[in-house]
């Protein structure tokens, strides 16, 4: 359930990120280039350190997909706002940031003052001018959503395959094309409490939806469809999404 699309196929206009807040001291030796790296690469775990610490983001710092993602109009800003909130939360649950630590395979440790080493991993996704294209945070020990919470994303998640539409009403030109690929769609099946299955008439897609600590439904994230149907079946642009699923033919 956990194989993402190549830059976190958001079907909300958020992305999902629990860090720590923006208040916090930095690390006295930091290796964050201060300068706007509009015309300079840095190294993933600089630019993830970056994006914990830095009081103000800057667009140049991701990729146009990342922020349409995050924001219709690409505005960074909505991406500070968001950052903002995740990073309280943070703070709420883990205490202090500490550090950044690579493991591999484009994963990173976050080091919290009350955090346990493996209690929030990042596997982040830069593009060849280093600049950010997916931010996946997995949390070992995040509070499991209510039976309600569940209920209303189930639902949630049901109007948005029947409508096409992302969770915040805008339309998804990805969800129609994944209809047009595989079919109509009929149901959504529960397999725990924040893993679900998009079922259609050719095949299934995995969705996992995230939740705030209220219950509230952060956003949904896809992954993978699968279908004995071809990739190169689906409309052209949603062949470019599902480039990197390996499961595809």
């Amino acid at each position: 359930m956990k194989s993402y699309l190549a830059y976190l196929l958001v079907i909300t206009a958020s992305i999902w990120m629990t860090t720590p807040p923006s208040a916090v001291a930095k690390p006295k030796q930091s290796n964050i280039v201060k300068e706007s790296p509009t015309n300079r690469i840095i190294s993933p775990a600089s630019a993830l350190e970056r994006l914990i610490v830095a009081e103000k983001l800057d667009a140049s710092w991701f990729t146009p997909d990342f922020l349409k993602a995050v924001d219709k109009n690409s505005d960074v800003n909505a991406l500070q706002i968001q950052r903002d909130i995740t990073m309280k939360i943070g703070r709420f649950r883990y205490g202090k940031y500490r550090s950044v630590q690579s493991i591999g395979n484009s994963k990173y440790r976050i080091i919290f003052e009350r955090a346990k080493p493996d209690d929030v991993i990042v596997k982040l996704a830069m593009d060849n001018s280093g600049r950010i294209a997916g931010v996946d945070i997995s949390e070992k020990n995040k509070p499991a959503p209510t039976a309600q919470a569940q209920a209303s994303a189930q639902a949630a998640l049901d109007k948005s395959f029947k409508t096409n539409t992302r969770a915040n009403g805008e339309n998804s030109p990805i969800l129609t094309s994944l209809k047009q690929w595989l079919g109509d769609y009929q149901k959504v099946q529960k397999i725990d409490a924040t893993d679900y299955v998009g079922i259609f008439e050719r095949g299934s897609a995995p969705v996992t939806i995230n939740f705030k600590p209220d219950g509230s439904i952060e956003n949904y994230k896809m992954g993978c469809p699968t279908t004995k149907v071809s990739r190169q079946q689906a409309p052209a642009e949603l062949q470019k999404v599902l480039a990197n699923c390996p499961n595809l033919k």
